[in-house]
């Protein structure tokens, strides 16, 4: 696959239209959550204490980590507001020629009610088209 140029998607003051479309993409275009983690905000991935949600797998997400923070995201997807969260979805496909090849999301949450904190999960993507990710948060349904 080459790489494309960034996308990005950025919602500002729209958070009743970014709302369903998070659900209905947390729902629809991603699979299970490998690893989360909270840091201060704005903190690296690189310097994140991720949990992994299988242990077994533990070695296998740290690779992907790692293939994640030496990547760009292809697709961003942002809510911004002043007044609540501001939400981030990076898309990465990752394929380290050995036993990874697949697409990414990280999604990082800073909640303005839980002041200096931000989340991070990273989940494997089901849809497997940039092209379909990018159509989904462009159209207005």
């Amino acid at each position: 696959m080459t790489q494309s140029t960034l996308e990005r998607h950025i919602f500002q003051n729209a958070e009743e239209i970014f709302d369903i479309k998070h659900d209905i993409f947390i729902d629809d275009y991603l699979d299970k959550c490998l690893m989360g983690g909270d840091a201060l905000n704005f903190t690296p991935l690189s310097e994140v204490a991720f949990v992994h949600k299988n242990t077994e797998d533990s070695i296998l997400c740290s690779r992907i980590l790692n293939s994640v923070i030496n990547s760009q995201p292809l697709i961003t997807v942002s809510k911004e507001s002043l007044d609540s969260s501001v939400i981030v979805f990076d898309i990465y496909y990752i394929n380290n020629y050995e036993d990874i090849e697949d697409f990414y999301c990280v999604k990082s949450v800073y909640d303005f009610l839980v002041e200096g904190v931000m989340i991070y999960q990273i989940f494997e993507v089901k849809v497997k088209s940039l092209d379909m990710i990018n159509d989904f948060w462009i159209t207005h349904e």
